[in-house]
């Protein structure tokens, strides 16, 4: 059995000098990532990848709503679906907050 997690990814392109540098248009890629389980227990189970445990062991209770990584693709991506739709509303209530914070600052001189 696998646990399965959609992570998106930018990566960085090389300019005209062979430095990396992010691009200037963004160019996210969607990538599935597959944990092996390590261990089971009677409440989660210990996940990772079996060729580096130590670096990439993370925990995932049975009974939450919320884990780090799903049993099946499909709620994986339910998951990514979910955190990024709430990461947009905290991006756009961030930018409403500093577009405020800019006019409230501009407005003392």
């Amino acid at each position: 059995m696998k646990f399965y997690r959609y992570e998106a990814i930018q990566y960085a392109e090389h300019d005209i000098d062979g430095e990396l540098v992010s691009p200037k248009i963004p160019n996210p890629t969607i990538e599935l990532r597959e944990y092996d389980i390590l261990k089971e227990t009677l409440k989660g189970y210990w996940i990772g990848h079996k060729e580096f445990p130590e670096l990439s062991k993370r925990w995932v209770s049975k009974t939450s709503k919320k884990k780090f990584a799903y049993p099946t693709k499909d709620e994986a991506l339910i998951n990514f679906i979910k955190r990024t739709e709430k990461r947009i509303k905290i991006l756009e209530h961030q930018i409403i907050f500093s577009k405020i914070v800019l006019q409230k600052i501009k407005s003392y001189k």
